[in-house]
């Protein structure tokens, strides 16, 4: 059956109307999450618990902006510039976030469990140590002369202390891809490392004292000056393992 001019016309004008009901249906966040992936730009925008999961955000700039709690599971971070931007509780699990600019980026208590950091620069991203980081890619990430550990780190391990000592916990690296990190000088104190491949890492001067190093594959790894979980010094020439240096 043909429909006359008419009522196609009809139809064509009841299928707009009903288009711009369901669009005006959508709730304020799924407007902002719908507009942040059209244009991938909203630097310094209130974005906090935003629903994102697998978005694909590439290359946007979002420096500033506010994302604590947000849901970036399995999003496409690759090469964003987040530098500023508050990551607290944020939901990253699964994200790709290579190439990504982590610049004063805070990321306390974020779960970046199974995520892909490789390449990304750590050194002024805040709080790091208070990150979930078990199974993620770190592979060549920069951490030099920076902290994994630190007040907020929720790997502790035994150890007698002072009253006067500041609890100190490391982040949760365990399973963590890390081959040839950049973590000349890093503290990885009291970090949860079980099984973490650290293969041609560089570790020079490395503070290691109290982590969780059980089951680390460290073939071509430098651990020259570097302090190994039991306090003592590595030789210099420590390549794959911590040789015990001369006294």
């Amino acid at each position: 059956m043909r429909l006359s001019p008419a009522l196609r016309l009809r139809a064509v004008l009841l299928s707009s109307l009903v288009g711009l009901a369901l669009a005006g249906c959508q709730s304020e966040e799924e407007k902002r999450a719908r507009r942040l992936q059209e244009t991938r730009e909203c630097a310094g925008c209130d974005l906090r618990g935003l629903s994102l999961e697998g978005a694909d955000l590439e290359g946007a700039r979002l420096a500033g902006a506010r994302l604590e709690g947000a849901k970036l599971g399995r999003a496409r971070l690759k090469g964003a510039d987040l530098s500023g931007v508050d990551l607290t509780l944020a939901d990253l699990r699964g994200a790709d976030l290579r190439g990504a600019k982590l610049d004063e980026t805070f990321l306390e208590q974020a779960q970046l469990q199974g995520a892909n950091l490789e390449g990304v620069d750590l050194r002024s991203a805040r709080a790091v140590e208070s990150a979930h980081f078990e199974g993620a890619i770190l592979r060549g990430i920069n951490l030099e002369e920076e902290s994994f550990s630190g007040p907020g780190g929720p790997h502790r391990r035994s150890e007698r202390s002072h009253a006067y000592s500041v609890p100190v916990g490391g982040a949760l690296l365990s399973g963590v891809d890390l081959r040839g990190a950049k973590l000349r000088g890093a503290v990885l104190e009291r970090c949860d490392l079980a099984g973490a491949d650290l293969r041609d890492a560089d570790l020079r001067d490395a503070e290691l004292k109290n982590a969780n190093l059980a089951g680390v594959k460290l073939e071509g790894a430098n651990l020259s000056g570097a302090t190994w979980e039991d306090g003592r010094q590595c030789a210099t020439g420590s390549v794959g393992e911590c040789r015990p240096a001369r006294k």
